[in-house]
């Protein structure tokens, strides 16, 4: 299918999308949201990045595999790397009573570097939502570190991802579209 066809029938279920759902809006809004779409057609992963805990390191997320990957429509590659998480600002506290968990989006930079973002820190198992996608850098998975009910805190800079209180789940990403609500 010829990319300019590819478009146009993206165009057309925008279009269905926001008017069943009650959001068609002004054309304007229309506008928008067809830009951050093709905004995200231009910055998709195109092969499965493998994330896992890391084998070098355990504190990191290993990128597994090569990743082939779109920067502004054009291809890119990054190499397998282990990613650290920032310290402090990736610690997730310790609740008594409740697993504490957030999500960490895996973007790569035109020039393969990668970046963690964290999301919003949430209360109970399965609860936590991806951040909003950054600005620039092409997603290419996530990571869901949750800690168990307790006194022991997530410290980005020194735990290894498979101690006892630490559950880590990771996700291979191709397309992470625009969000419609503020939930994804």
């Amino acid at each position: 299918m010829p990319l300019g066809v590819l478009f146009l029938d993206l165009e057309r279920e925008i279009e269905m999308i926001a008017m069943s759902a009650g959001k068609a809006g002004s054309l304007q809004e229309q506008m928008n949201l067809f830009d951050a779409i093709h905004t995200n057609l231009r910055n998709l992963c195109l092969s499965p990045a493998g994330l896992a805990i890391g084998t070098a390191d355990k504190k990191k997320v290993l990128i597994a595999n090569t990743v082939v990957f779109l920067s502004g429509g054009i291809f890119k590659s990054k190499s397998t790397a282990e990613v650290v998480f920032t310290a402090t600002t990736h610690d997730i506290p310790a609740n008594a009573s409740t697993v504490q968990e957030a999500m960490y989006l895996m973007t790569l930079a035109a020039d393969g570097t990668p970046t963690l973002t964290m999301g919003a820190i949430s209360s109970g198992a399965g609860t936590a939502l991806l951040p909003e996608r950054p600005a620039t850098g092409t997603p290419i998975g996530a990571v869901r570190v949750a800690i168990a009910a307790g006194s022991t805190i997530f410290d980005a800079t020194t735990d290894e991802l498979d101690e006892a209180h630490i559950t880590d789940t990771y996700y291979d990403f191709g397309y992470v579209g625009a969000r419609f609500d503020a939930a994804q």
